[in-house]
């Protein structure tokens, strides 16, 4: 038995030698179909239901939109299934004129009313944890994001009357100007279905009745879910849930042939297994985790693009008013175990803990060195960034100057106790905790923080109920504007904001002002503004803008980066492989 184990070992090291051999030694292994080595399934095929980047990737290879993004650019356009458009002066009116000679996979024929329904389709449906809210707040207004109202939904007429078809154009009548408006047509869930196709597969057919039955399904309870229809490049094959998605070429694209017969994306947790098929070819890129990046920059015949800016930052929260049933806040006074439930409401407390962070060793030890330090909620690689905003650095004397003036000279004199929380699996969000711990420690032994992880969803609920006193989480763009972070992060109706019970008038009165705008200089010089607030104000610590690192076997070729589109497989049309 002892020697059949090492026959056995010997067999596969030769095997694996040969397969590394030929992967190094110039051979193009499969050499018409694009692999990928992915950690995570996609959830939905359906372009007004999927909201999470995985299931964006495939829908792109098979829907497609009215614009699409030009290049690397995240603010220029070029035509796509719309050969023109225009805006009016006030910015309320988008028309767009619809391409001719278009068919969906199963041959019917692209027509305006298709481009009418699909927007429409997506509104009527409006699944909760979708990303139908990105076209009511243009369509209806700041503040309207969903189709359901206290007193019921919102009339169908009224969301028929905000797209319409005018000849080969359809035309969208928006509540009051956006600029992102484009940047969101862009995304996949600006993709346009066959309304015969979907209405024959028990989706919405245009009346109220079905309007009622239809809309906010059960998680992966859209009609066309797993069904696809589209007029991509790409036509699916199979998606076996948890194991691969399949897709082979478009022969009848109206556009110029895909360079791949097949687009294979298999699903892999272990990332062992993903390394050691990158290394040996059989797949053409992969997902590489931080802690993976040095030894695959090392493998032999592999192409990296790196210090890439992705649309993702990361931060510190505070809780503003602590619900009083938070197991984290200790005794709840400020008698050296615990904090009051109002603890960051004094500005000095919130600055002490900014100047007390470390953004260098953030980076380089957490991060790896693929972070940026960024000094507001909006990131690089959109309009209306700015390099020279105001921020924070490591300024220990500082922090304690704050401290000593935070709650009148009563949190020096006894100190606190309190818990930071970040995700489990998050190792950057323990070592930003950490960082935290150990410095304001170092100013008065008398701080002491506590570092709790929590399951995600966990989290989720512990965060809007108000339990976390501080929290490390991270946003990515929906669509790459301003108002995308600045919402979120700052307007007392956002994300955070609003979870944090931070509110602030004058912000939220600017951010309003930005979006509505339609003048590019005033939009940059309130943003400015904002960031000069968020510097100000400290409602969060900005802690880094991620830096991607993207990995592929060095016979793709075609590769443009978007930060928008971070999946590999958004990129298939365009990628071919040679030498």
């Amino acid at each position: 038995m002892l020697k059949k184990r090492v026959a056995n070992i010997i067999l596969i090291t030769i095997c694996f030698s040969v397969l590394l051999f030929s992967a190094c030694n110039g051979e193009i292994k499969n050499p018409d179909t694009f692999i990928i080595a992915e950690t995570a399934d996609i959830a939905s095929l359906d372009p007004a239901y999927g909201y999470d980047t995985a299931s964006a990737g495939q829908i792109q290879n098979i829907y497609e939109t009215l614009i699409n993004f030009d290049g690397n650019s995240t603010s220029e356009f070029i035509p796509w299934l719309a050969t023109d458009w225009t805006i009016s002066e006030d910015g309320k009116t988008y028309r767009f004129k619809i391409r001719d000679g278009v068919s969906f996979h199963n041959g019917n024929p692209l027509t305006p009313e298709d481009v009418e329904y699909s927007f429409e389709r997506g509104m009527v449906q409006d699944y909760v944890l979708g990303p139908q809210w990105m076209f009511f707040e243009p369509l209806f207004g700041l503040g309207n994001y969903t189709s359901r109202t206290d007193s019921g939904l919102i009339p169908l007429e009224e969301i028929k009357n905000k797209v319409e078809v005018d000849g080969q154009w359809v035309q969208f009548n928006l509540a009051t100007p956006y600029e992102p408006f484009l940047q969101i047509l862009a995304s996949s869930w600006g993709s346009i279905v066959d309304m015969d196709w979907c209405i024959e597969n028990g989706d919405w057919n245009g009346t109220e009745e079905s309007y009622e039955a239809l809309n906010n399904p059960v998680p992966g309870g859209s009609p066309i879910n797993s069904l696809t229809n589209g007029t991509g490049p790409f036509i699916l094959e199979l998606w076996e849930p948890g194991i691969q998605i399949r897709l082979v070429r478009n022969d009848n694209y109206w556009g110029a042939p895909a360079s791949f017969e097949r687009v294979i994306t298999q699903i892999i947790d272990e990332w062992g297994t993903r390394r050691l098929m990158l290394e040996i070819g059989d797949v053409d890129c992969a997902a590489v985790p931080s802690e993976g990046i040095p030894q695959t920059k090392e493998i032999p015949g592999i192409l990296v693009y790196e210090n890439v800016p992705t649309l993702l930052n990361q931060a510190f929260f505070f809780q503003f008013d602590i619900d009083p049933t938070s197991t984290l806040i200790g005794s709840g006074q400020l008698d050296g175990n615990g904090i009051p439930t109002d603890f960051f409401s004094d500005i000095d407390v919130r600055k002490g803990f900014a100047y007390a962070f470390d953004w260098d060793t953030y980076i380089d030890d957490a991060m790896a060195g693929y972070g940026e330090q960024i000094s507001s909620p909006i990131v690089k690689g959109i309009p209306y960034y700015k390099p020279d905003w105001p921020s924070y650095e490591l300024d220990l004397v500082q922090a304690e100057e704050h401290l000593q003036e935070a709650w009148d000279g009563l949190l020096w004199e006894n100190g606190f106790e309190i818990t930071l929380v970040y995700v489990s699996g998050d190792i950057t969000g323990k070592i930003a905790c950490e960082i935290l711990q150990n410095n304001l420690f170092e100013i008065n032994p008398l701080f002491k923080i506590n570092i709790q992880l929590m399951a995600w969803p966990t989290m989720l609920s512990e965060m809007v109920i108000g339990r976390l006193p501080m929290y490390v989480a991270g946003w990515t763009a929906d669509y790459p504007d301003p108002h995308n972070f600045v919402f979120p992060y700052m307007h007392s109706k956002g994300t955070f904001a609003q979870s944090q019970r931070y509110s602030n008038e004058v912000v939220d009165d600017l951010i309003e002002q930005a979006i509505s705008s339609n003048d590019h200089s005033e939009r940059q010089i309130l943003y400015n503004q904002i960031a000069e607030l968020y510097y100000n104000e400290v409602p969060s610590i900005m802690m880094s803008q991620v830096l991607g690192v993207y990995f592929f076997r060095d016979w793709i070729q075609d590769f443009v980066y978007n930060p928008i589109r971070p999946v590999y497989a958004m990129y298939a049309y365009y990628l071919s492989k040679g030498y």
